[in-house]
């Protein structure tokens, strides 16, 4: 299967503005553990979650995934700023290869919330998304 989250991450770091902000703090699944300090810092997380398939019950050879992504900033205004940035990255894709994934399209998928990371404190934004791609990594 292709690595949707790869794509994403490769997306994200592709945009010198969010890398300008964030630096190499873009990651699949979840903040590494040594990121997760008692200070917060700027960093996206895009981690897969549930939701419907548009292919699921046919023979195409691409599907669909939720995925949800969280900024996190230094300040609520920051992770939401950041959030926003993100956003207008994601909606902005059109076809092509990120990561070994031939990614048809991004678009949103759900509202967004804003508030605090329950664990680490840190003040946090979260943005829902839909991602189309090739079931098979390509070259």
């Amino acid at each position: 299967m292709a690595d949707t989250l790869a794509a994403v991450v490769a997306i994200l770091s592709a945009d010198t503005g969010l890398a300008a902000e964030v630096g190499s703090r873009i990651y699949g699944g979840e903040l590494p553990a040594e990121q997760a300090g008692p200070r917060p810092l700027a960093a996206l997380v895009a981690s897969v979650s549930g939701g419907v398939s548009l292919t699921g019950d046919t023979y195409a050879e691409f599907d669909t995934r939720r995925f949800d992504l969280f900024a996190y900033g230094r300040t609520q205004s920051e992770a939401v700023r950041l959030a926003d940035r993100a956003e207008l990255v994601l909606r902005r894709v059109r076809r092509g290869v990120f990561a070994g994934v031939l990614v048809h399209w991004v678009s949103s998928a759900g509202g967004a919330t804003d508030g605090r990371d329950p664990a680490l404190t840190w003040p946090r934004a979260f943005r829902s998304f839909q991602i189309a791609h090739a079931l098979e990594p390509v070259a």
